[in-house]
């Protein structure tokens, strides 16, 4: 198994629990280097291939999904998966694997307007021993129903203010979120001022993920994660995974089993 490569800070953004002995990067490290801006989702990191006896393969950081109760979210990653393994197959065969992020629960950000349960932010091609620029990504996923995290920038900037600019309300949040989260625990049957207490109360992205694409491939990513969302993680006083599930919700167009995102 090859596991998704931890991710550095850049210098300023607030270390979460799971990071330490991650370093912070200077920007200036980076800085005017051509880099693919992401909104950084707050959900489960997921990867998808095949053995090349074409068996499918569904991953979640460092073992793969083999069934239980701890696996309780990802019920209808594999249903999805298996649902979609033909093309998926044809697509990848054995030489690429599929980072994603898995949306199905609420962490501490509460979304109500994602376009997938599933979205890809990054492709490994085993061949050639390197993740794919945004580019090539978006032409090997061509007519597959698999949507991508969303890009908010792209360019080279000169500092890290520019960047942070980009650093606005999630685009995978309505205006009308808050009220999406009190149905979705009442749904549950749970007690919505828990919920909310356990929830981010922004309107904002979680944060921002930065790639240097440069000659078809990934060279360096880096994360800037803004304070309130890792005080509220703090404040909660509780894992996620140790609350009960409380669904995120799609856009009201969106069938997550359909042929195209």
């Amino acid at each position: 198994m090859r596991k998704y490569p931890r991710t550095p800070h850049l210098r300023g953004s607030t270390l979460q629990p799971g990071d330490e002995g991650l370093k912070a990067v200077a920007f200036e490290e980076v800085a005017s280097k051509p880099l693919v801006v992401e909104e950084k989702l707050d959900g489960s990191n997921a990867g998808l291939s095949f053995a090349p006896d074409g068996t499918l393969l569904l991953q979640s950081r460092g073992h793969y999904l083999r069934g239980g109760e701890a696996e309780r979210h990802f019920a209808l990653f594999k249903r999805w998966a298996h649902t979609h393994r033909e093309p998926l197959w044809a697509a990848l065969r054995a030489r690429y694997l599929v980072y994603g992020e898995w949306l199905y629960a609420k962490h501490t950000v509460f979304y109500d307007a994602l376009p997938h349960y599933f979205l890809e932010f990054d492709v490994y091609d085993r061949e050639r021993e390197r993740f794919l620029d945004r580019a090539a990504r978006a032409e090997l996923l061509a007519g597959l129903p698999i949507a991508s995290v969303p890009v908010l920038g792209e360019g080279r900037f000169a500092s890290l203010d520019q960047v942070l600019a980009l650093l606005g309300p999630s685009v995978c949040k309505s205006p009308g979120w808050g009220a999406g989260l009190l149905r979705a625990a009442e749904a549950e049957g749970l007690d919505p001022a828990r919920i909310a207490l356990e929830t981010d109360p922004s309107d904002l992205a979680e944060g921002l993920y930065l790639k240097w694409e440069e000659a078809g491939e990934v060279r360096a990513r880096f994360k800037f994660v803004r304070a309130s969302f890792s005080q509220r993680v703090l404040d909660s006083g509780s894992h996620w995974k140790d609350r009960p599930v409380v669904k995120n919700a799609l856009r009201p167009e969106v069938d997550v089993f359909a042929g195209t995102p």
